[in-house]
């Protein structure tokens, strides 16, 4: 598929894809995700209808292998976007769908390489933290140039006049209201991290899994990705959270753990453990597409612990029953999972 070097239709592609990216919601970076990562979308669903009317913008509608594309493209340009909480949002979504690289994306752009790049520079600006010094506060003030006031004036009509002066000055209020938000916003951010940042520490420095009731030492290998993953998401505040997630996971002795595939490692948790971790997700935001080892986790929770729900769960995701996964990569990618069902 080739746009045969259009200009104007590559422009108005692009402009699409920007309109589109401004108000992007999880589930529509869901959809995306689904269609560049090829997972057997119904192509023909209302839902891809829209997307294929959207990504149009004022361009003939796109076939099938030209809007898998634009999907790729639209999930690009939102992990580039100038708002961070879709950057973070678009980029971790990425991250989970690729579920630790065991799905493989088909594009000529290396999203999961960008997604991965993105978090990892947001979970080290993000904490930042923001000038608490607020800009030296003004008397708000009236634009004399704004141009309704200005017809008003020469109307010489007292009432159009008041008017027009009034919704001036609530112009002005209100812009001196929004830099307060922005300012209140950034510092409650700040804290939220600051708060996330000593939750983990003391954490990691105590060694114990309030999960299992064990220390960390104590943890069977086999059970310490899935158990790690959950703690940790549940103790983040802020997407795409900490930095150095790696060293993070590693110190809790997961190098010891054993390859897993997702089936072994969620087969193999203790029923209780699956059961409290279940009962704390928000199910109508886990899908196959968007978080395999959480969806995973529902099914096998629904039959009761029994292994009657892999079989149906490797069809739905597209993701095969022996493909394993190091330690690190599955509480990594499980990570993500959590972390995007509670804060996406």
């Amino acid at each position: 598929m080739s746009f045969q070097q259009d200009a104007a239709l590559i422009e108005k592609r692009w402009t699409a894809i920007e309109g589109y990216v401004e108000a992007v919601t999880k589930s529509d970076l869901a959809l995306l995700a689904k269609l560049a990562f090829r997972l057997t979308p119904q192509m023909g669903s209302s839902e891809v209808a829209t997307l294929r009317q959207a990504l149009a913008g004022e361009a003939t509608q796109p076939g099938d292998d030209e809007l898998i594309m634009l999907s790729a493209s639209a999930l690009a340009a939102a992990t580039g976007s100038e708002t961070d909480g879709v950057t973070a949002l678009a980029a971790t979504v990425v991250s989970s769908v690729s579920c630790g690289g065991l799905r493989e994306l088909k594009q000529p752009m290396d999203l999961v390489g960008m997604a991965d790049n993105v978090l990892r520079r947001l979970s080290e600006t993000s904490r930042r933290r923001p000038s608490l010094e607020q800009v030296k506060l003004v008397a708000p003030t009236v634009d004399k140039n704004d141009e309704a006031l200005i017809q008003a004036v020469n109307t010489g009509v007292m009432l159009n006049v008041a008017q027009a002066l009034a919704v001036a000055t609530n112009k002005a209020v209100s812009a001196m209201a929004r830099r307060q938000r922005e300012f209140e916003s950034a510092v409650q951010k700040y804290v939220n991290i600051q708060d996330e940042e000593l939750d983990i520490l003391w954490w990691l420095e105590g060694g114990h899994s309030f999960d299992l009731r064990l220390d960390f030492s104590k943890v069977a290998p086999e059970h310490l990705s899935l158990a790690i993953a959950r703690e940790l998401g549940s103790l983040t505040k802020v997407l795409p959270g900490p930095p150095a997630l790696s060293s993070l996971l590693s110190r809790t002795g997961l190098l010891d753990a054993p390859l897993q595939s997702i089936p072994e490692a969620v087969q193999g948790m203790p029923q209780d453990w699956l059961n409290n971790a279940v009962d704390g997700l928000a199910t109508d935001g886990i899908s196959a597409t968007l978080a395999p080892i959480l969806f995973a986790m529902q099914r096998r929770h629904e039959v009761h612990g029994k292994d009657d729900w892999i079989a149906a769960w490797c069809t739905t995701t597209g993701l095969p029953r022996e493909a394993r996964l190091s330690p690190l990569q599955f509480a990594a990618a499980a990570y993500r999972e959590f972390s995007l069902a509670r804060l996406g």
